[in-house]
């Protein structure tokens, strides 16, 4: 157990001490619940992972007001409560609420989902059969066995969706998806589940980059890199794997590439594309680069697919900016 919540632990069992030896008093009793719900609480810190309501509207695309609603009106969940008062749920209620946004989808009422037994439930999602519904099933199983108590359930999970579902569609239906909604394309892994996650996942995109081939001569050629070590790689493995599928010729640089070590490359490879993505509030050296490429590659465009950025382009400069997605799309129309 971490020592932080030792010491949280060790204060509430001496508050209890001190409260059973005061007289029944309603103070006293509802100082008892208070020490309750707290220990509750903690316990949940401590051993299972605890959600927000936001946490709950980013995985299932609920948003909050509904899943009020749904605990109001039909005592679908029944969250803790912080000493601030905010909701606080754990993996089974988020796992429920996944299930029943699914089904919900697939023209489900919740009038009916809420009143029906767990094994219903359960019963209904392995019925479903439908392609998209068969890829948020696998989405929504990564997402709860990345937070499970069990350490290789997460990479047990991935493990036997690779034998479901072909490699590109596991990678680009699935796990694409997974991490957008996790965050984990860009952002940096600072759960001890989430690195897990990051690493399991790491390991299929290499393993998918270094099994695909193709027997053309690739007519475009891309060169991919990150300034920042803060920044993941998941989203540039993603976009090395999706652009050599397609037939491009991909220099995957990796992270922590300066200005020099672009200069250097663009001296023995002049590429079609140079792509990265920035952060929303970066202080890249933006115009140094394209300085840089207007002197040793000159007909290259420079392609920032940031997670936040808004869609412009500047023709004359060769910089164009999209969304992550769409700025894969656009290099890979290329080659049409």
């Amino acid at each position: 157990m971490p020592e932080e919540y030792r010491l949280i632990v060790g204060k509430i069992a001496k508050a209890d001490k001190q409260i059973l030896t005061e007289c029944n008093t309603r103070k006293t009793i509802n100082r008892l619940n208070y020490f309750f719900n707290r220990h509750v609480y903690v316990i949940n810190k401590i051993v299972l992972k605890s959600f927000t309501i936001n946490d709950l509207e980013r995985f299932s695309d609920v948003k909050s007001h509904t899943l009020r609603v749904w605990e109001r009106r039909y005592n679908l969940l029944q969250p803790l409560r912080t000493t601030g008062n905010s909701r606080v749920y754990d993996l089974d209620q988020l796992k429920k609420v996944l299930n029943i946004s699914l089904l919900k989808k697939n023209g489900h009422r919740i009038s009916k989902l809420s009143a029906a037994p767990e094994s219903w439930i359960h019963n209904k999602i392995s019925l479903l059969v439908n392609e998209e519904s068969k890829f948020e099933k696998a989405i929504n199983e990564l997402i709860i066995n990345m937070y499970a108590p069990v350490p290789d359930s997460f990479e047990k999970a991935l493990d036997k969706l690779l034998f479901t579902f072909p490699v590109e569609v596991l990678i680009e239906k699935i796990l694409f998806p997974f991490l957008n909604v996790t965050g984990l394309l860009c952002m940096g892994h600072k759960q001890i589940e989430q690195h897990l996650v990051v690493v399991g996942i790491r390991k299929k995109l290499i393993l998918a980059i270094e099994t695909t081939f193709h027997t053309k001569k690739p007519l475009k050629s891309v060169v991919l890199f990150l300034p920042d070590s803060k920044q993941l790689d998941l989203g540039l493995l993603y976009a090395c794997y999706f652009l050599k599928r397609r037939g491009m010729h991909v220099v995957y640089l990796g992270t922590e590439i300066t200005l020099e070590n672009l200069r250097v490359v663009f001296q023995i490879h002049q590429p079609d594309y140079i792509f990265t993505y920035l952060q929303k509030s970066h202080n890249y050296p933006v115009n140094e680069l394209i300085h840089i490429m207007n002197v040793y590659a000159p007909d290259s465009n420079l392609i920032n697919g940031g997670f936040y950025t808004e869609g412009s382009s500047d023709s004359k400069s060769g910089f164009f900016q999209f969304k992550f997605p769409e700025a894969l799309d656009y290099m890979a129309a290329s080659l049409q």
